[in-house]
């Protein structure tokens, strides 16, 4: 006895028939700059002109005006064939567009768009706020059905926000990609009176904690051209993973279906040089008992080796001293 698999497509939907281009302002700037053809725009140390290195981070935020056409072979009157018969696309059928962070979770407010109205002249804005995302952001878009159809044809779709066409996604890098865990430590200005740094949140045990510094110096740590903001975070990073070591041993509820959990199993695996089921085992042993707490003891010795041998730290310490001795 023989089995095919018959595909069945669920209907039938377009590729891309509207297309995004997008604009990026920056405060204090004259000029907008444009997301390339290939729909990645890099921010990080971006060259606006010869006398101008632009740092997002130096921003509190960022606007995004993004532009909408069809594509040049497509139009409206090609939806009328995933419409009923007695429906205008124009009435049923939406764009809906929202900006993504996948590394933060973060997303903006969902737009929608008449498909009537969509033409070159067309601009939709979005403030990006630089402490809500990190890495890469990107713009995705859908052509989808607003409203319930009785139908039974099946190329058709009758469900409330069926997508029927995805558009190509724009996406904008915003930092150099760092390689702790896959994922940032999470890192944000605070109150938290006078001290410099603080950890907060070492009590939860299900919501990664949360390092903070001082108000006063967000204009210096926001920038990534101070040898002092990059010697204060290499001498401060034994401290900040020793207490995220701690963390994940004695508080935390290990739940690896958290990618930021399954994250930070995979930054102390590496830095630590021990196997993920080793390390997690160490976890799930009783809370303060002898056996965790020493094990917790010889893993915060192979952190304090391990972040130098696996992690560029020599190398980022030796660059510090040619800048200083110059």
């Amino acid at each position: 006895m023989s089995e095919r698999i018959i595909k069945i497509e669920p209907y039938k939907t377009y590729d891309d028939i509207i297309r995004l281009s997008g604009k990026v302002i920056l405060p204090n700037l004259t000029s907008e700059i444009n997301i390339p053809e290939n729909r990645n725009l890099n921010l990080f140390k971006y060259e606006f002109n010869e006398n101008t290195i632009i740092i997002p981070r130096e921003y509190e935020s960022f606007d995004l005006k993004i532009n909408l056409s069809w594509r040049q072979d497509s139009h409206i009157g090609m939806l009328d064939s995933i419409v009923l018969d007695v429906e205008n696309p124009a009435e049923v059928l939406a764009l809906r567009i929202q900006i993504q962070c996948e590394k933060t979770k973060w997303c903006s407010e969902q737009k929608k768009v008449e498909l009537g109205s969509v033409t070159k002249r067309t601009a939709l804005n979005f403030q990006i706020p630089l402490n809500e995302v990190r890495n890469f952001i990107k713009v995705v878009a859908f052509i989808t059905r607003e409203v319930e159809g009785k139908n039974t044809i099946l190329e058709i779709p009758t469900s409330s926000l069926s997508i029927i066409s995805t558009c190509k996604e724009l996406s904008i890098q915003i930092d150099e990609i760092k390689d702790i865990g896959g994922e940032y430590l999470p890192i944000s200005s605070g109150n938290i009176g006078d001290l410099s740094f603080d950890i907060q949140g070492l009590e939860n045990p299900f919501e990664l904690p949360r390092i903070l510094y001082s108000e006063e110096l967000k204009e210096y740590l926001t920038r990534d051209d101070l040898p002092t903001v990059n010697a204060s975070i290499l001498t401060a990073l034994f401290y900040f993973l020793d207490q995220y070591l701690k963390w994940v041993i004695f508080t935390c509820r290990l739940d690896l279906s958290n990618k930021l959990h399954k994250s930070i199993i995979d930054m102390f695996s590496t830095y630590c040089n021990v196997s993920r089921e080793d390390l997690i085992e160490v976890i799930n042993k009783e809370k303060f008992c002898t056996e965790q707490t020493q094990a917790f003891l010889e893993l915060s010795q192979k952190l304090f080796k391990g972040l130098q041998l696996q992690n560029k730290y020599k190398k980022e310490l030796r660059n510090l001293f040619k800048t200083d001795a110059k």
